[in-house]
C-alpha cells in the first residue's frame, strides 16, 4: 500500500519542537523521491534535489525542526522552505515522527522500560507528536485485570497479559490439572498433574515476572452474585470459564453490567472459536445479543431455550486444539489492550467474531445493537441517551 504525502503548504510553526523519525520507520532514497516504509505501507515524498532526504535523515531529535528546515533550505536554494515545512507537517499528520521531549517523564521503572521496550515502540507507532509513548504501557501496568478460568484459553491469556506488562491480576479456577490438559494449557507441566490450576498458574506467572501482584482464588462460580463479588473494582474481566456451560454467559453479563466493568468472553466450538466484548453503557450486552439472535432465527430461539431449560451440553469434554486456543487468546488480549489503553477503539463490541480452522479465516459471525428495552443493560442505554440529549440542548 502506497501513501503519497501531499505537498500542500500548511500554516504551521513550531520552531522549538525537536523531532525524530519513529524507530518503526525505515527511509529509502530512490531516484526523485524518498520512500518511508512503515506498518506494511510506503509513504512516497517527491524529492528532485535531495533536500527532503537530507531533512528526513537529519530528524534525530537534537535540533528544533525549524532550525533544521532553514539549514537544509540554505544548502538547496532551488527548494523553498515551505516545501520542506510542508513535508514536516505531513510527517506529523501521519504520525511518522515523534518528539523525544514528550518522553521525559514516566512512572515506569528502568526495569520496565527495558523489559517492555518493544511494547513501548509498538504503542509509539500510533501516538501523535507530543503524546507520551510510555502512557499506554503505564496504563497496562496500573490496570486491574480479572481472568476467570485457568484452562486452555486462560493460561494463554494469562501468559500474554504478563508478557504485555499487566501487573495486577486476579485469577480464578476450581479445577485440578489433568494429563489431557497439557495439549494446550501452557502454564503447566507433567509434574503438576493433580495440582490446583489456579495455585500452579500463579506460581508459574511469578516465575516469569517476580514483580507481579497476583491474587489466586480457588473457587467455583455458581451465580451472578458470585461473579459480581469477584469482578468488583477491576478495570476489565476476561472470562474463559466454561462451567456451567448454559449459565456462565448470563451470570457474567449480569454481574459485569451491574458493576460497570467491561468484559471479554470467548471459547472453542470444535473447529472454530468465538469471541466478543461488552463495554457497559457504551455497547450492547450479552442479553442484547441473545435477544437479537432469537428474533432472527426460530431455530436459535428453540435450541437456546431448550439447552438452558434442560441443561444440555457436551456429555464428554469438548475437543480443543492448541492452534485455535492461541489465535483466540491473541484476539481477546488484543481487545483487552485496546480497552485498557485507548490506543485504538474496541473491535469486538456488538459483534461475535469467529476463527475457523477449516479456512483459517477470521470473520464476523453475528452482530447486534444496544437494546434500550434490554432487561440487563437497557437502563444504561436510556441514561446515556438522556445525557446526550441534555448535552445537545
Amino acid at each position: 500500500m502506497a501513501l503519497v504525502l501531499s505537498v500542500t503548504f500548511y500554516n504551521f510553526r513550531g520552531s522549538n519542537m525537536k523531532l525524530c523519525l519513529k524507530p518503526t520507520i525505515i527511509p529509502f532514497k530512490l531516484e526523485g523521491q524518498v520512500v518511508l516504509r512503515f506498518n506494511g505501507q510506503y509513504a512516497k515524498i517527491p524529492d528532485l534535489h535531495g533536500a527532503i532526504w537530507e531533512f528526513v535523515t537529519a530528524l534525530d531529535g537534537r535540533k528544533p525542526f525549524e532550525e533544521l528546515i532553514t539549514h537544509v533550505a540554505e544548502r538547496y536554494p532551488a527548494v523553498d522552505q515551505d516545501q520542506i515545512r510542508s513535508v514536516a507537517q505531513d510527517l506529523i499528520q501521519y504520525r511518522l515522527v515523534e518528539s523525544p521531549e514528550a518522553f521525559a517523564v514516566t512512572s515506569l521503572s528502568d526495569h520496565d522500560r527495558i523489559r517492555f521496550s518493544r511494547n513501548i515502540d509498538f504503542f509509539g507507532s500510533m501516538v501523535a507528536v507530543g503524546e507520551n509513548k510510555f502512557g499506554h504501557q503505564e496504563k497496562l501496568r496500573a490496570a486491574r485485570v480479572c481472568v476467570l478460568g485457568c484452562g486452555g484459553l486462560g493460561t494463554h491469556i494469562l501468559f500474554d497479559l504478563v508478557a504485555l506488562g499487566v501487573h495486577h491480576l486476579t485469577i480464578l479456577d476450581f479445577d485440578t490439572i489433568e494429563l489431557s490438559n497439557l495439549n494446550r494449557q501452557i502454564l503447566y507441566k507433567e509434574s503438576d498433574v493433580g495440582m490446583p490450576k489456579v495455585v500452579t498458574a500463579r506460581r508459574r506467572l511469578l516465575e516469569f515476572n517476580s514483580h507481579l501482584d497476583v491474587t489466586a482464588l480457588e473457587a467455583r462460580l455458581e451465580s451472578t452474585r458470585d461473579i459480581a463479588n469477584v469482578v468488583r473494582g477491576h478495570d476489565i474481566v476476561i472470562c474463559v470459564a466454561d462451567k456451567p456451560a448454559n449459565y456462565m454467559a448470563d451470570w457474567l453479563n449480569e454481574a459485569c453490567v451491574e458493576q460497570g466493568v467491561p468484559f471479554i468472553s470467548g471459547g472453542l466450538d470444535v473447529r472454530r472459536s468465538v469471541f466478543y466484548s461488552v463495554v457497559p453503557g457504551t455497547s450492547g450486552c450479552g442479553a442484547c445479543w441473545l435477544a437479537s439472535a432469537r428474533s432472527k432465527s426460530s431455530l436459535v430461539n428453540s435450541i437456546s431455550t431448550m439447552a438452558k431449560q434442560q441443561d444440555i451440553t457436551y456429555e464428554h469434554p469438548g475437543p480443543a486444539l492448541v492452534t485455535l486456543v492461541a489465535v483466540t487468546a491473541g484476539m481477546m488480549v488484543s481487545e483487552t489492550v485496546k480497552i485498557l489503553t485507548g490506543c485504538q477503539p474496541p473491535q469486538l463490541t456488538n459483534k461475535l467474531k469467529e476463527f475457523t480452522f477449516d479456512d483459517l479465516d477470521v470473520s464476523v459471525a453475528e452482530v447486534w445493537q444496544q437494546n434500550p428495552d434490554c432487561t440487563v443493560c437497557g437502563h444504561l442505554a436510556n441514561s446515556q441517551r438522556s445525557r446526550v440529549q441534555s448535552e445537545t440542548v
